[in-house]
Order: C-alpha cells, then sequence, then structure tokens
C-alpha cells in the first residue's frame, strides 16, 4: 500500500460556510441596530468604509505581490527554499523574512497560505509570524526607554523563541508514523 504525507484533503481544499455564516450573523446584528440606533450605525458604516480605503492599498500591494510570487517561483522552488526538507537555509530564511517585513499581520495571511500551497512548511510559517514581533524600526526607541542590555536580551529570546516554537509546530504538523 502507497504511504501518502500529505495531509488528507490537502489536493480539493473543502471550503467551510463559516465565514458565510459569520457574514450572515454581522449583518443581521447591523440591521437589527440600524432600527434602534440608525444615526450610529451610518457613523460605523462610514468610518469602516474610510478604514478600507486607508487598507486598499496595502491589499493591493499585497495581492501583486502575491501575483508575482506565483509567476516567478515555482512551487519546487517554495519547496526547496521553505518546504520541511530545506534544512537550516529555510529556518533562516522564514526568520529574516519575519523579521523584515512590516505592516499589518493580517495582509501577511493570505501570502503564507499561497507559499503553504506551494510546499512551504507550517513551522517556517510559524516562525515567519512569531520573529514579527522584531521590529526593527522600533529598536533604537526601546533602547531609549529599557535600555541597551533588555534590548538584547529580548530580541535574542524573540528569535529563540520563534525557531523553537516554529520547531513545535513542524514536529505537530508532521505526519504520523503507523
Amino acid at each position: 500500500m502507497k504511504k501518502t504525507t500529505g495531509k488528507p484533503g490537502r489536493g480539493k481544499q473543502q471550503k467551510s460556510k463559516g465565514g458565510y455564516y459569520f457574514l450572515g450573523l454581522v449583518l443581521a446584528a447591523y440591521l437589527i441596530i440600524f432600527f434602534f440606533k440608525p444615526g450610529e450605525i451610518q457613523q460605523s458604516l462610514m468610518k469602516s468604509g474610510l478604514l478600507g480605503l486607508r487598507l486598499l492599498p496595502a491589499f493591493t500591494f499585497v495581492i501583486l505581490f502575491m501575483g508575482l510570487v506565483n509567476y516567478l517561483v515555482s512551487p519546487q522552488t517554495v519547496s526547496k527554499y521553505m518546504g520541511r526538507e530545506s534544512g537550516l537555509k529555510g529556518w533562516l530564511l522564514a526568520l529574516a523574512m519575519g523579521i523584515l517585513s512590516h505592516g499589518p499581520i493580517y495582509i501577511w495571511f493570505s501570502f503564507l497560505k499561497e507559499l503553504r500551497d506551494q510546499g512551504m512548511s507550517s513551522g517556517r510559517a510559524a516562525v515567519f509570524l512569531y520573529s514579527r514581533a522584531v521590529k526593527i524600526p522600533l529598536l533604537p526607541v526601546m533602547v531609549y526607554y529599557f535600555g541597551l542590555m533588555f534590548t538584547i536580551v529580548l530580541q535574542c529570546w524573540l528569535i529563540i523563541a520563534s525557531l523553537v516554537l516554529g520547531g513545535l509546530i513542524e514536529k505537530l504538523d508532521s505526519p504520523v508514523e503507523p
């Protein structure tokens, strides 16, 4: 019997209807509140629209970036540099990408999903997400408020913790041997 290493259902993604239920619940809540406080609903929708307009450039950038990555990078390349068999260079690349990434974290979720679909391991994705806690532009402010030694120790612990947690995620996500 042939052993499979992938997750069940990974070939054909099962779409969850939870998102549609949540959207329906939010719309129903807005409709109910509209009857009691229409002015506040209008203000809420205006703020949401303005937030959407402010986020539009970031979403546009990420969508274009994902398209460029999909066009230029093959799944074999992603698997080679960020997959389970990538070794130390995959861990360091995920760490560096996480530290250097900027912007809201939810912007990166769809990009990481694309990379995972192309062969990036879950552990490397976890390292990327966790290492985003290291904020290079904010290091001078942290040194000013907390001192150089605290900043160095904290950043080292964040990097170590991201690698340890990525390794744990990798172990938990690996296929179980019979």
